[in-house]
């Protein structure tokens, strides 16, 4: 396509591509929406190639194209929830709302010119009777990640449910090969947690993460009660605990929260943490993984260390035990509540270690 002066129109959907995010970043990026999570880097990043391609908001195009309207944009209009107008554009009627709202969604719908996504219009199908599992390859790693999958997988099946894995790809766009009736996330970043929320229209829950949005259900580790036990079984004021990396940095964030005074310690390479353990013979460690704990038991005494565990792991000394079992219940359950529109249930649950 080409401008009035000849010069070759940028396109938003090809800044997206240099950029590695969805085009609704990209909108949100150039848009200037501060309302939506975006990374500082990104902005920048997107902002540096929007230049170098002498890209223009609003430039005369032929034909002319017009912003993508979301359903957050009829959302906002309608003063009603996403999810409302998700019910009311896919036609569910087991849902309760009122005549006069349905009426004036569709109408601002037909006025905005939106319609609901190819993945919206499949999901608005018969009960599938499926839920989603969106987490990214090269994610989560370890046995922490293995036993939520495992734990999730057979919460689902106790209440008849299904599940699928689904997958956040580079460019942040969600591939979808089911018809799931809702998504539990794991680890997703918050640019990929949102590309996730504008592009299903399904409910949506957080595990083992944390997403910056009261709308959203959530069922995470409590970080200080897990840091408070760890210093009680290791009869010590101060500790270092060692995990691998967090890709959600809300919930990284709220680990270190949670680390008065403490070291944290994100593994990278078994040989960096061997090395950060032979330059530091006296310091307390608490390991997020137990695979993590095996491989450096020979470097310490065993009353110098506790593991956390999540499942039936054996492990040698001291351990924390945290029930993902547990935690995949009241994530279940919120999903169950989301899908029934139960907004009075509530919305977080914190898991903390057993105790004995």
């Amino acid at each position: 396509m080409e401008q009035e002066n000849g010069t070759k129109n940028v396109t938003i959907a090809e800044i997206a591509r240099r950029a590695g995010v969805s085009s609704a970043t990209v909108s949100y990026v150039i848009s200037d929406r501060q309302d939506v999570k975006i990374a500082k880097s990104t902005r920048e990043r997107i902002l540096t190639i929007c230049k170098e391609l002498g890209y223009q908001k609003g430039a005369r195009r032929k034909p002319p194209s017009k912003k993508r309207v979301t359903i957050d944009d009829i959302a906002r209009e309608a003063g009603v929830s996403t999810a409302t107008v998700s019910y009311i554009v896919n036609g569910r009627t087991d849902v309760k709302i009122g005549e006069e709202t349905r009426r004036k969604v569709l109408q601002i719908c037909n006025l905005r010119q939106y319609t609901p996504s190819p993945v919206a219009r499949l999901l608005a199908g018969k009960r599938s009777d499926l839920v989603g599992i969106c987490a990214p390859r090269g994610g989560a790693s370890g046995a922490r990640y293995y036993a939520l999958l495992q734990a999730l997988q057979a919460a689902l099946c106790r209440r008849g449910y299904g599940c699928v894995l689904l997958s956040c790809d580079g460019a942040r766009e969600v591939r979808m090969q089911e018809n799931p009736e809702g998504i539990f996330c794991i680890d997703l970043t918050e640019e990929e947690f949102y590309a996730l929320k504008e592009n299903c229209f399904v409910p949506i829950v957080a595990v083992d993460m944390m997403a910056d949005d009261p709308l959203f259900f959530k069922a995470f580790v409590d970080h200080a009660a897990l840091i408070a036990a760890a210093k009680e079984k290791l009869c010590c004021e101060t500790v270092t605990y060692v995990a691998h990396p967090y890709r959600n940095a809300p919930y990284l964030d709220d680990l270190r929260a949670a680390m008065d005074g403490d070291t944290l310690f994100l593994v990278r390479s078994l040989s960096d943490l061997r090395e950060y353990l032979a330059a530091h013979p006296e310091e307390r460690y608490v390991f997020a993984d137990p695979a993590l704990a095996d491989a450096c038991a020979p470097l310490l005494n065993a009353k110098q260390c506790c593991t956390v565990c999540y499942g039936d792991e054996r492990t040698e000394g001291a351990t924390l035990r945290l029930s993902f079992c547990e935690m995949a219940e009241h994530a279940v359950d919120m999903l169950q509540s989301a899908v029934l529109r139960e907004e009075d249930k509530p919305h977080t649950f914190r898991l903390a270690p057993m105790k004995r």
